[in-house]
């Protein structure tokens, strides 16, 4: 797969989906929206429905959404009133926190929906994951990333059946069919026996996964989600007290990713956009101001104190907000470039 092409797959969706969940929340409350656009840059075409103007512009990498009483719009004539109804200020504290919250929630709904294809539609016969130093496996050859296809001359359709007939080839050598990039392979190898396990094996670890049906795939789809949610924020709690090396990836290590990926097919390039809306969503739920999370903070603080912080207030913590985020990205490219040892 081209890798260009995979990377606006997996960043364009994961971005444009975030904005989405703004919107459409936005426009379920009665904030006006000036502004939904597909893409950044210049604009290659624009529509006005009603109050708002649907853009597509020239670079297909996400999107954005322009909020009355959050964001200015390009025409002053449509600038709104700060008494208007329609303006975000103006709506209860739970309609703007759902606006605000909507973006990261369908990241993690997307990110489901993601991996619920992947379960459903990807199909990864018996594979080669990793093969033990010493082992028959090893002494016949047999590497990372092959797939079984056949063992003594029988049809392999599963992980299952390669146990089950290298059992009875204990110290008798048979015949092993691979599929090595798209090349068929034969191999021979004498299975030795396990003592742990008192049974032959090849010492190989297996991977597989079965097209899953529609209601399983849901299942888990959901549960792949809530996985590594769960790992992405554990991982970030043993950054922040210290118990690992803070390291975070940037746009250079995410390009880098989705290259790997896309050497593997499309299947891969969707997992990892599944991977990436999860985190797109857990990064922009971080306490964080100009993040998400940050506004969420800022009005939940507002609801604490019965008022809203004064505009000059707001902005010097925006401010802070940004120096520690562009702070953030300057740390992500760094470590980005040094697992390029761009530096020697």
């Amino acid at each position: 797969m081209n890798l260009l092409v995979a990377f606006i797959i997996v960043l364009g969706p994961t971005v444009f989906f975030h904005e989405l969940g703004h919107f459409l929340v936005a426009k379920a409350v009665g904030v006006k929206v000036h502004e939904f656009a597909l893409g950044f840059g210049p604009i290659l075409g624009k529509r006005r429905r009603g109050d708002t103007v649907y853009s597509v512009r020239w670079l297909p990498l996400g999107g954005f959404v322009k909020l009355a009483g959050m964001d200015i719009p390009e025409d002053e004539t449509e600038t709104v009133s700060d008494s208007d109804e329609s303006n975000f200020n103006n709506k209860s504290l739970w309609q703007r926190l759902a606006v605000i919250a909507a973006g990261p929630i369908m990241n993690l709904v997307l990110a489901t929906v993601i991996f619920a294809l992947y379960m459903g539609l990807a199909v990864i016969p018996p594979t080669v994951q990793s093969v033990e130093p010493g082992s028959p496996a090893e002494l016949a050859g047999l590497l990372p990333g092959d797939e079984i296809t056949h063992v003594a001359e029988q049809r392999i359709h599963s992980v299952r059946e390669i146990n089950q007939i290298v059992a009875d080839f204990e110290n008798e050598e048979t015949t092993v069919t691979i599929s090595r990039e798209g090349k068929v392979v034969q191999l021979a190898i004498t299975p030795s026996l396990d003592p742990e396990i008192d049974r032959a094996r090849l010492g190989v670890g297996m991977v597989e996964k079965p097209r899953e049906p529609v209601g399983t795939a849901l299942g888990l789809g959901l549960e792949r989600t809530i996985v590594i949610s769960r790992d992405i924020i554990a991982s970030i709690y043993r950054m922040i007290t210290g118990r690992v090396k803070p390291d975070i990836a940037g746009p250079i290590g995410i390009f880098q990713l989705v290259g790997e990926s896309a050497s593997h097919g499309f299947f891969f390039v969707l997992f990892i956009a599944g991977v990436l809306s999860v985190n797109l969503g857990l990064f922009n739920f971080l306490p964080i101001p100009v993040l998400d999370g940050g506004w969420l903070l800022l009005l939940i603080w507002e609801a604490i104190r019965g008022r809203p912080l004064e505009p000059e207030q707001r902005g010097a913590v925006q401010f802070v907000g940004l120096a520690f985020l562009l702070l953030l990205m300057l740390f992500a490219t760094y470590k980005d470039l040094l697992r390029l040892d761009i530096f020697g």
